[in-house]
């Protein structure tokens, strides 16, 4: 989107449809015999008091043909989402835990969105500061939600035009693990850049750089592959529509000239193999054109 679309879904009084949509699929899933392995402990929880039970999602989580119902459109949609949407998460989650666990003590979710894992880790971790980026509307559900803690706050920054060190919150201190999940295909390119510029020079030795990406495929275009035409016209009309993607050929090279080296790139194939078929899901549709890549920041 240009970037006065991503401000005008930052001054938006609502919450972003993206995070919506992913939060009841989530909680969706949470009910289904098979997803509800893919769903975190406490995971499911969180987000329905995000959503509230009342209207007509609290009619669909109560009755099963309505979430089936709910499951094949979306699978009409996009082939696999609602697996990827969960594939992704665990596999982010994966990457925070194993920064953590070397020597990290700051985690920073920028676009948060209804994600809860910052909220679900803080309480594991006590010794780690927690810091959620994302516009106003959407912190506001989160905050009634989940109320506060010593360890996890919340800050609002346009990342369409503002970089992160503007924020007092995130002076150079500790090693920071930064986390941009399901973000990147809205900006620009110079924006990307920018974003994960800021990302690498706060990152410290031990901080990690964690963030989706949409695959450019042959023809030059970025969307999932096989996704219904009427996926993009949604959210263009949602001033929401797909901006960036990269090849994976192109991807080292973009993230050295942003200070970032050594990616790891998980597609859908690494993810069935990593997180699906460890819980005998294998055989388990997953979306493609989204990649989770795992960086660190140049050594300085």
């Amino acid at each position: 989107m240009q970037a006065v679309r991503y401000q005008d879904r930052v001054r938006d009084d609502r919450p972003s449809n993206t995070a919506t949509l992913v939060a009841r699929s989530i909680v969706l899933a949470s009910e289904d015999e098979k997803l509800r392995k893919l769903v975190a402990a406490g995971e499911a929880e969180i987000l329905r008091r995000i959503l509230g039970s009342g209207g007509a999602f609290g009619l669909t989580r109560r009755n099963a043909l309505a979430r089936a119902a709910f499951f094949r459109g979306m699978d009409l949609m996009v082939p696999g989402i609602v697996p990827h949407y969960l594939a992704r998460k665990r596999r982010i989650e994966t990457g925070v835990r194993e920064a953590l666990a070397g020597g990290a003590r700051r985690v920073v979710i920028a676009g948060a969105g209804f994600d809860t894992l910052a909220w679900r880790l803080h309480a594991e971790f006590p010794e780690v500061d927690f810091l959620e980026l994302d516009h106003p509307a959407t912190q506001a559900v989160k905050r009634r939600a989940t109320g506060g803690a010593a360890n996890f706050s919340f800050a609002t920054l346009d990342l369409a035009t503002r970089s992160l060190r503007e924020l007092p919150e995130l002076e150079p201190g500790p090693s920071t693990v930064f986390v941009a999940e399901g973000l990147t295909m809205y900006l620009r390119e110079e924006r990307v850049a920018a974003l994960l510029r800021d990302f690498a020079s706060l990152a410290g030795p031990a901080g990690r750089v964690i963030f989706t990406f949409m695959e450019e495929n042959e023809a030059g275009s970025i969307g999932f592959r096989g996704q219904n035409p009427l996926v993009a016209a949604w959210l263009k009309w949602r001033s929401e529509p797909f901006l960036w993607g990269i090849r994976r050929d192109r991807l080292p090279d973009f993230l050295a000239s942003c200070g970032l080296v050594n990616p790891e790139v998980a597609d859908d194939a690494s993810l069935r193999d990593e997180i699906l078929a460890p819980h005998g899901l294998g055989e388990i549709r997953l979306a493609r054109g989204e990649c989770v890549c795992l960086c660190s920041p140049i050594a300085r």
